[in-house]
């Protein structure tokens, strides 16, 4: 056999060999595509890797779970808690629940089984987060609550942050209309205020189709207030002595620092 000749069967070898391992990664590509059979198959057979039901109850992570309750670890390795699935409502970080995930390292949400109030907040039925220590970390709260003199709305989110001293909303709105928080330092429409233990305003983020107005000048996104230490404690009407926050100025946004008017600080740039 000449050397052309051999050259020639090698190349349509090598060909054939190329298309069946094309067709072959094509077959299994669509034999594993998400809702195929064997894609299911695979699933099954990782979840079941990594998901145990309890024969007796247990204490994983620090958390005591009843017989029955299904895990679902990180990894095959079963050293950690992702998730759980009760078989009955059951006391899980100091609350009825049914189900729990994790979301970061000491952070839980949880499944209420019933609405309750924890630390002090009345939380509706359904998912809330809690630390590792079974302190809120946020959930919605239920009815049209109040706090320190504000008068909520309906569906208000609160995060408590007992550690810096501030109660964060994040509320619901359903125009530019609504006046949510009516309040001369808020004014209307915030999305998220966050307030601090005394009920006054700390700081404020605002939709950029409704700008925080002060001083002539609209600042949109972030605001923050300022206050004169020697008013801590008067609530949430005390007036601030300065605002920070962003202003478009030429196509670009800039920081700005406004006092407050009729503060001290604005009779003193209002004469110069």
């Amino acid at each position: 056999m000449s050397w052309p000749l051999l050259a020639r069967i090698l190349v349509w070898i090598v060909a054939i060999a190329v298309v069946v391992l094309l067709a072959c990664i094509i077959i299994i590509d669509e034999a594993f595509k998400p809702g195929t059979p064997l894609s299911r198959w695979q699933q099954r057979r990782e979840t079941a890797r990594i998901t145990t039901v309890l024969e007796r109850p247990q204490v994983l992570d620090g958390i005591p779970f009843p017989a029955r309750t299904e895990i679902v670890w990180e990894d095959p390795s079963h050293r950690h808690v992702a998730a759980a699935r009760l078989p009955l409502p059951a006391e899980i970080l100091g609350v009825r629940a049914t189900t729990l995930r994790r979301v970061s390292e000491g952070a839980w949400i949880v499944s209420l089984a019933e609405a309750r109030e924890i630390d002090g907040w009345a939380c509706v039925e359904g998912e809330v987060e809690l630390t590792a220590t079974g302190r809120l970390w946020d959930c919605e709260l239920s009815g049209t609550p109040s706090w320190r003199g504000w008068t909520l709305p309906e569906r208000t989110g609160v995060r408590p942050r007992p550690d810096i001293h501030q109660v964060w909303l994040t509320l619901p709105f359903a125009s530019p209309l609504d006046m949510p928080l009516a309040s001369p330092v808020v004014g209307k429409l915030p999305w998220i205020v966050a307030l601090n233990e005394d009920g006054s305003p700390f700081g404020a983020r605002y939709a950029r189709e409704a700008p925080y107005r002060v001083g002539g000048q609209e600042i949109s996104g972030d605001v923050r207030w300022e206050y004169d230490p020697a008013t801590y404690g008067m609530g949430r009407e005390r007036p601030p002595v300065a605002v920070s926050g962003f202003v478009q100025a030429g196509g670009t946004r800039q920081p700005v620092v406004l006092p407050w008017p009729g503060s001290a600080t604005a009779r003193r740039e209002e004469s110069r």
